[in-house]
């Protein structure tokens, strides 16, 4: 298929960046300039870039419905062969390692043969580890196929994001990004009330994860409109960087990168892995448990596009700082109180508040990379927060089993107290 020449044209390489000083030691490569808000009247993305979105962020909103499912119905499927609370933390981990994993393996992909194709790719081969994941019961190959799909998806998100970041200018990227963001939360929202769509965990509902994985295949096929493929000048003819070099260059120039997206990459995974357990454990039935799941990544998607279009008018790092100092608070009094009706509400505000960190962090980050770097930088920003979701559930699990259900909450306010230190010091490392 043909690439959109209108593509090319809707925005130039060339489209100055977001105002606000930056570090010579910078992912950019580009002169500093004076610090300044964002354009009040930001010109809006052409209509010619709207077909080509629609296709993939489509495909990607099925796709995320059937993983939110997948994620939530991963402990019952444990549970079900008697695996403990640590067990499930470590089965769930293994989603990271993949993440992980192909972080290193995955770019080389995505730049060969475009981030439509590569979309498809992935998405099939997820689609076949969740397959075997419902009709395996060992907990080593419950982990070696839950590192599998983490391989999968993680080239899926790379994919996803790496176009998109690449498609907008930087006075648009929190509100681009907080839209995708919305339609992630939205369809993990929804996958959480299909959890009452036969026995949890069982395996008809786990191969019903699998059919919507391969659903979210068709739109990519039979949309008009694919994404471009990130041009070859901007892939093949670069430095070579390791890893670990591009990682250093990232924390001079955001410093709130690296402890940001681990920190993220805790609170998000721990959500995920243990909240499940916690509700369980606290008394919530299968119903009640799945509509708390469901309507606090409601609570979520609400706030992805009014975060996004604040953060392009201040400091995202600020925004960061005080977002966290909310998180904090919200889940504080479930340390103590776990009265049913008091979790329902500060579940939904805790979402609402916490999942926009990983969002801002990435476009901050983005607002100081040039366009060629886009998905190597994806890439490392994904492994960052995958070291995160790696040891989160692992270290919320230990510390659940020790004090009890409370203890994710004690785990909760710890990590976001430490992520707006961060936010805060990397104001003052980073003007």
């Amino acid at each position: 298929m043909q690439r959109d020449p209108s593509l090319d044209a809707a925005i130039p390489d060339d489209e100055p960046d977001r105002p606000g000083p930056l570090s010579e030691a910078s992912l950019l490569g580009a002169p500093s300039t004076p610090p300044g808000p964002a354009p009040a009247d930001a010109v809006p993305l052409p209509i010619s870039v709207y077909p080509a979105l629609m296709g993939i962020l489509l495909g990607y909103g099925v796709l995320v419905v059937g993983n939110g499912l997948f994620a939530t119905a991963i402990p019952f499927h444990a549970l079900k062969y008697g695996a403990s609370t640590f067990t499930i933390g470590v089965i769930q981990s293994c989603y990271y390692g993949g993440f992980l994993l192909g972080a290193f393996y995955n770019r080389s992909l995505i730049e060969r043969i475009g981030q439509h194709r590569a979309f498809v790719a992935f998405t099939a081969l997820a689609a076949l580890f969740v397959m075997g994941f419902a009709v395996s019961e060992t907990t080593l190959t419950l982990c070696v196929l839950r590192l599998g799909t983490g391989f999968a998806l993680m080239g899926m998100y790379t994919t996803v994001e790496s176009w998109l970041n690449g498609s907008v200018p930087n006075t648009m990227r929190g509100r681009v990004f907080g839209s995708y963001l919305t339609i992630n939360y939205l369809a993990v929202s929804i996958g959480q009330f299909l959890l009452n769509i036969g026995e949890a965990g069982s395996e008809g509902q786990l191969l019903l994860v699998a059919g919507l994985f391969v659903a979210a295949i068709l739109p990519i096929t039979l949309m008009q409109g694919w994404p471009t493929r990130v041009a070859d000048e901007r892939l093949v003819r670069q430095p070579a960087i390791s890893l670990f070099d591009n990682v250093a260059e990232m924390a001079r120039a955001t410093p709130i990168a690296i402890p940001g997206c681990i920190l993220a990459g805790f609170l998000y995974s721990a959500f995920y892995a243990i909240m499940p357990i916690y509700l369980t454990r606290i008394g919530l039935s299968i119903g009640s448990l799945s509509t708390l799941m469901g309507v606090a990544l409601f609570g979520a998607l609400l706030m992805q596009w009014p975060v996004g279009r604040l953060s392009d008018r201040m400091d995202r790092r600020t925004l960061s700082r005080r977002l966290a100092f909310a998180s904090a608070a919200f889940c504080a009094p479930l340390i103590f109180f776990q009265a049913h009706w008091l979790v329902f509400v500060l579940m939904f505000l805790f979402s609402a508040v916490n999942f926009t960190q990983y969002g801002l962090i990435v476009s901050h980050v983005n607002d100081r990379t040039v366009p060629e770097r886009r998905v190597a930088v994806s890439a490392t920003l994904l492994i960052l927060f995958s070291v995160g979701g790696i040891l989160g559930p692992m270290i919320a699990s230990v510390v659940v089993t020790l004090l009890g259900p409370g203890g994710l909450h004690v785990f909760n306010v710890v990590c976001a107290l430490t992520l707006a230190r961060v936010a805060r010091r990397a104001q003052l490392l980073a003007p």
